[in-house]
């Protein structure tokens, strides 16, 4: 039997079976859910082949599709095209440094892998 995640994501590829850019036949794994609530799922598309992405809103039951618009183009609007018609991210995001590197690996070094006492607000 199917998981909810492959169901949903088979209904994805049915309707969306190719690259809009390429042309290249899109699996399951080329869908990832970014966002899941109980009467929508958003998702987006990543072509594995030439990294056009597409953003996906799923709506489910008695879900708003007004409000799966909305997060659409919310998302849309948060990165910027670049000449494939992908998105890229936004260019106010500050990239990455080496000093930024580097305090990672020192703090990695360290780490003993408890996440849960790592993000307790204290």
């Amino acid at each position: 039997m199917e998981t909810p995640d492959l169901q949903i994501k088979r209904i994805v590829l049915d309707r969306m079976a190719r690259c809009s850019v390429c042309h290249h036949s899109f699996v399951p794994d080329d869908i990832h859910v970014i966002s899941r609530k109980s009467d929508m799922w958003m998702m987006v598309v990543e072509c594995s082949e030439c990294q056009g992405r597409n953003f996906v809103a799923a709506v489910l039951n008695d879900g708003d599709p007004g409000e799966a618009q909305l997060a659409l183009r919310r998302l849309s609007e948060s990165g910027v095209k670049d000449d494939t018609g992908g998105l890229q991210p936004s260019p106010a995001l500050p990239k990455v440094s080496t000093d930024d590197v580097l305090d990672m690996h020192e703090f990695l070094a360290d780490f003993d892998g408890d996440f849960q006492r790592l993000f307790v607000r204290g």
